[in-house]
């Protein structure tokens, strides 16, 4: 055979080999079911478990998405690792955002997940009195004035994002954070268990940590939750991003927002089958034992998920009373107080949130997949 030949040949093959890996990596992606990963921050919160179940019945996979879970310890290690590039979604709230902007201005609201009502101060059976007893001796507005006043020169175990809920609280009296002193701990666990061995007169933390020590009435009793707390009571649960996740990946982040709102109709359709999951992860993040009765508990009477609807008509509702930008500015109002920001910011400028959910309400073909009935 010629030389010609040859080399006509070598140019062919060559030429074949580069159009080779276009279609047996189409082929490959198709056969093994590649789809684009969501790494998302979970923080031992009994809301936030929710990302277990998710991933757990395989509703990630209905939208087409690979939700890898990484366990945090509290909201603050969240926001560094979307900071690093580790994330791409994290657990938090409207507070601890507000108190993370000035160390992390990049990192946005992504999403609601539900109304937080657990905070609740615990202190030590035999050194305050609980809550109920205080306001059936004196009655509700008395019982809340007396609690507040009796904050004063008291000791907290928190952790520090807790510190403008506290100081909230003690303003409605006239104290400061002077009046009062704030023992910090890096996570809620550790806040708990320094509580357990005699440090601070009060803890405040984590709805499961809260509950470990409220099983042991004996020990500990509520000394005051929802009633005594001031205007920061009103809290969000959240989940935060970054500008280049919502920018440069939108149509992952549009399908990860509906993943969330399908997951919440699964809460509101199989109770016990999305508790089986959830109580089980809280456990082992928390070291607690909860039962799928507990956890039904917990996310009902202290928690509230907000699904889609709740969320249009209130939360993202500038005529409603649970709208969240005022309760948001309060807050950063709070954290310039307590010194954690310098200034007062636009909240919008760091909750760009509503353009996501009410751009995902006009795909119709997300809105069927989150309303389809569950197999």
């Amino acid at each position: 055979m010629s030389k010609n030949f040859y080399c006509r040949l070598v140019i062919s093959l060559f030429i074949l080999l580069l159009c080779l890996p276009i279609s047996v990596f189409a082929e490959k992606k198709e056969i093994e079911g590649e789809l684009p990963k969501v790494r998302i921050g979970v923080a031992p919160y009994t809301m936030m478990q929710i990302w277990h179940v998710s991933k757990e019945y395989g509703l990630d996979k209905e939208f087409g998405l690979d939700f890898e879970l990484v366990p945090i310890t509290m909201t603050l290690a969240g926001v560094q690792l979307l900071v690093r590039g580790d994330l791409d979604i994290s657990s938090n709230c409207i507070p601890e955002h507000i108190a993370a902007i000035q160390g992390a201005p990049e990192v946005k609201a992504f999403s609601s997940l539900g109304f937080f009502k657990g905070f609740i101060y615990v202190g030590r059976r035999g050194e305050v009195k609980p809550i109920d007893e205080l306001i059936d001796e004196v009655g509700l507005e008395k019982a809340v004035d007396m609690r507040r006043k009796e904050f004063k020169g008291k000791s907290f175990c928190i952790i520090p994002p807790r510190k403008p809920l506290v100081a909230d609280t003690i303003a409605q009296v006239g104290l400061t954070l002077d009046d009062i002193k704030l023992l910090n701990f890096a996570d809620d666990q550790k806040a708990a268990m320094a509580f357990m061995r005699g440090e601070g007169d009060f803890y405040m933390g984590s709805l499961p940590q809260e509950r470990r020590l409220l099983q042991e009435p004996d020990l500990y009793v509520n000394a005051g939750g929802s009633e005594v707390l001031g205007p920061g009571g009103l809290w969000y649960d959240t989940m935060v991003t970054t500008d280049d996740f919502i920018k440069d990946n939108r149509e992952t982040a549009l399908k990860t927002l509906a993943v969330l709102y399908r997951t919440i109709r699964f809460f509101d359709n199989r109770t016990e089958d999305f508790a089986k999951i959830a109580a089980k992860a809280i456990s082992k993040s928390t070291g607690g034992d909860f039962s799928v009765e507990e956890y039904i508990t917990m996310q009902t009477v202290f928690d509230d998920f907000l699904d889609i609807n709740q969320v249009k008509a209130g939360m993202f509702n500038p005529e409603s009373t649970l709208y969240w930008k005022p309760s948001a500015e309060y807050y950063v109002k709070l954290t310039v107080e307590g010194g954690d920001l310098d200034k007062i910011v636009p909240v919008e400028d760091y909750f760009p949130w509503e353009d996501l959910f009410f751009e995902l309400l006009e795909r119709k073909d997300l809105m069927n997949k989150i309303n389809a009935p569950f197999n």
